[in-house]
């Protein structure tokens, strides 16, 4: 995660809360991640330290307020080495998709995740 977070420097400024990966609406547990993974349907995060505006939502196509926020700290990912973060895309921030981590992701990592965040990011 630290070099998703080296590439992405400037949405985890260092006033921001430390530790923290990014937030999501949906579940906070890795069971339904897995789940969700299994079914090729990743759960998708807004990446960067501090707390989404209601603008990064919307942009993001989770408009409701009714949705828990939940924030996703860098050290899940340390105690659960399965799961892995990939490229989800930019909508006014970065996108990360949770996914379960296999051969491929491991493989092209650089390639179609820290590279494309690389790209294009703003």
């Amino acid at each position: 995660m630290e070099q998703l977070r080296g590439v992405l420097s400037d949405y985890y400024p260092p006033d921001g809360p430390a530790g923290v990966l990014g937030y999501l609406k949906g579940s906070g547990d890795p069971n339904v991640w897995y789940v969700m993974s299994s079914q090729n349907e990743a759960q998708h995060m807004i990446l960067g330290n501090l707390p989404p505006t209601q603008e990064d939502w919307m942009a993001a196509g989770k408009p409701s307020n009714l949705d828990q926020i939940q924030t996703i700290y860098t050290d899940l990912f340390d105690k659960d080495p399965r799961l892995v973060v990939l490229y989800g895309g930019f909508v006014r921030r970065p996108w990360g998709r949770i996914e379960l981590l296999d051969a491929d992701a491991l493989k092209y990592y650089q390639s179609a995740t820290i590279d494309s965040f690389r790209r294009n990011k703003r």
